[in-house]
């Protein structure tokens, strides 16, 4: 093996290491020997200075030698590096052209797209100065029409001017008008309680020590002592503050069952029409005669007071002497739901009501010191107490007898067949502007003496059909 590169390009193996013997003798002798190199048998072999020399022959057809061809492969690569450096030199050109010519090509496509910008700003500038001078025209014929519109701008001024004028002016006559309707109004209601339906406040009976006994007392609470539904009823109210109006009195506690423990106790009996004592003093005829009254003087109310009420009311719902417990107490809710809306729509101080108590409610409303009485407008009252006073009453309003149709509060579905009646003419300025205090006296008062020959019409049967006279 030689120890020398085996790159036949570039040098000759040096050293075979072939022995002397085999050296001197390998020319001439006959048998093939073993190739060191190519271990392959040959009959010739060289020595070490024609192998360093090259000279020795491809054992090949081709017989060139080893020098030949190394000459021939420097020729080659010097030929090669001259090529390669020509190139280089040809290609570096090539790269500049061709780098030169993309950015030839970047620059025209780039001034075409500024052309084009050019050209869409050229078309947008003549759009703007076509709109330019029609504005121009517009402002023109503005800048013409200008001091006309001046003038009624003007004209509109003083017109808005007098109409704040009249505003104001019909502000005063409205506010003067509501006032004297207001007092207007306290002047028929207080008519209307001091000679239709008075009320009045009747203090308890106080008996002394020394005109009664305890047993005398024992005796009489016995006697007005009822057992009724499963417990005692105590109906004497002769001892507690009571409201009477016109005759018949309600207790001031709002108290009214006495009329339950008396339909009770009469249920099945039929009660002497000729007996004018027994009527007088009964309580249940009594208490159905005040809520009656009572009655009455709430819708009248509610007619000057211009307000309708939340619950219809009919005068004969209350009058009869065998409505049953739960009929009575929601026909008594509803009184007195109405006797609160009213307080609520006049101002009057809520502290001082109370749901049940109805004519102490009146009092209240009637009393000018705690209630603005004859007021227009929504009705201002705080909720929370609102719906306190409210809520004593929802049981009663809504028990199970409540959707019967005579004291539904919903409007019939069908149209109501109403007479015709022509209405007399009167002229607008006698309304308007009444000429003296005289005709407004005698249209009050027509009006009264009408609603005062009604209420004495209903008061008359209500007494013939409890006396049976």
């Amino acid at each position: 093996m030689a120890t020398s590169s085996s790159d036949e390009s570039i040098t000759a193996p040096k050293d075979f290491h072939i022995s002397s013997s085999i050296d001197s003798g390998s020319r001439n002798s006959p048998i093939p020997q073993k190739c060191p190199l190519c271990c392959n048998f040959r009959k010739k072999f060289y020595c070490k200075e024609c192998i360093y020399n090259g000279d020795f022959p491809s054992s090949n057809s081709n017989s060139d030698r080893y020098v030949d061809k190394k000459l021939r492969l420097r020729e080659l690569v010097a030929a090669k590096r001259f090529c390669e450096n020509n190139c280089t030199e040809l290609l570096e050109k090539k790269q500049k052209v061709d780098k030169l010519c993309s950015k030839i090509r970047q620059k025209q496509d780039w001034i075409s797209i500024l052309k084009l910008a050019i050209i869409e700003k050229r078309e947008k500038q003549i759009l703007k100065r076509n709109e330019l001078t029609e504005i121009r025209h517009k402002n023109e014929k503005l800048s013409k029409s200008l001091p006309k519109y001046e003038e009624k701008v003007e004209e509109l001024g003083c017109y808005v001017e007098g109409k704040e004028d009249k505003i104001k002016k019909s502000k005063l006559e409205l506010e003067k008008k509501q006032q004297d309707l207001k007092h207007l109004t306290r002047v028929r209601i207080k008519q209307l309680i001091e000679y239709i339906f008075p009320i009045t406040i009747v203090q308890p009976k106080l008996e002394t020590e020394s005109s009664t006994s305890d047993m005398v007392t024992a005796l009489a609470e016995a006697t007005h002592t009822t057992y009724i539904s499963d417990r005692w009823v105590y109906t004497d109210n002769s001892g507690e503050l009571q409201h009477c109006i016109v005759s018949p009195t309600l207790p001031g506690s709002g108290n009214y069952s006495a009329y339950n423990v008396w339909v009770v106790q009469n249920k099945d009996a039929v009660p002497s029409s000729h007996s004018t004592i027994a009527v007088e003093h009964n309580s249940a005829y009594n208490i159905s005669a005040a809520l009656t009254y009572t009655a009455q003087l709430v819708n009248v109310l509610a007619f000057y007071l211009d307000i309708r009420l939340l619950h219809k009311m009919s005068y004969s719902d209350l009058c009869g002497s065998d409505i049953k417990e739960q009929a009575f107490a929601r026909r008594v809710a509803r009184l007195n739901a109405n006797v609160l809306q009213l307080c609520f729509s006049q101002s009057t101080n809520l502290e001082v009501l109370h749901p049940s108590r109805t004519l102490h409610n009146i009092l209240q409303l009637l009393d000018p010191n705690i209630s603005d009485l004859g007021r227009k407008g929504p009705m201002e009252v705080d909720s929370q107490v609102a719906n306190v006073l409210e809520e004593q009453l929802s049981h009663d309003l809504f028990t199970s007898e409540a959707s019967d149709s005579e004291e539904c509060d919903a409007l019939p579905n069908e149209w109501e067949a109403v007479p015709h009646v022509q209405c007399p003419e009167v002229p607008a300025g006698a309304v308007v502007v009444p000429t003296t205090q005289m005709t407004t006296t005698q249209q009050a008062s027509s009006m009264a003496g009408g609603l005062v020959v009604s209420a004495a019409a209903s008061i008359a049967s209500f007494w013939r059909g409890w006396t049976g006279r």
